[in-house]
């Protein structure tokens, strides 16, 4: 019997203080067929071996161009969406090496925002990362209809 396999996607919450107030990163998907024009985290799926924590500094690696050591992890979400199941998991990063910046395709855009003010569209699943990592939870199942 063949078993059901399921991505594990890693994402970094890039995050600053400006002038006193807390910021967030933003990257705004480009080129690849999915949520193309939808601001997001910067991520991607773990491979095998690889720690999630390394799944996530190596995903911002190639595509922030940054390098971060420690990322503090927030919140696991289970989701499911018609076809599509998997589980993700959110890091928070308040330091890092080198400037962030657009270094693949698969982003057109890099914004820093407040989290009460993202830009439109986004990910609607950023709202419960922001939710869940204020109320110090760090589990929620999503299903999609």
């Amino acid at each position: 019997m063949e078993r059901d396999r399921f991505p594990v996607v890693v994402h970094v919450l890039f995050t600053r203080k400006n002038n006193g107030s807390r910021e967030i990163c933003l990257f705004r998907r480009s080129n690849t067929g999915f949520m193309d024009g939808w601001f997001t985290l910067p991520g991607g799926h773990q491979e095998q071996g690889e720690t999630l924590a390394e799944a996530a500094a190596r995903e911002c690696a190639e595509e922030t161009g940054v390098v971060i050591d420690a990322p503090t992890p927030i919140a696991a979400l289970g989701y499911q969406s018609r076809a599509h199941q998997g589980l993700n998991f959110i890091f928070r990063c308040d330091s890092w090496s080198g400037e962030l910046r657009l270094a693949e395709p698969v982003f057109d855009q890099m914004v820093w925002v407040p989290p009460e003010a993202l830009p439109q569209p986004y990910a609607t699943w950023l709202d419960e990362v922001l939710l869940m990592e204020a109320e110090g939870r760090w589990l929620k199942e999503i299903r999609y209809s």
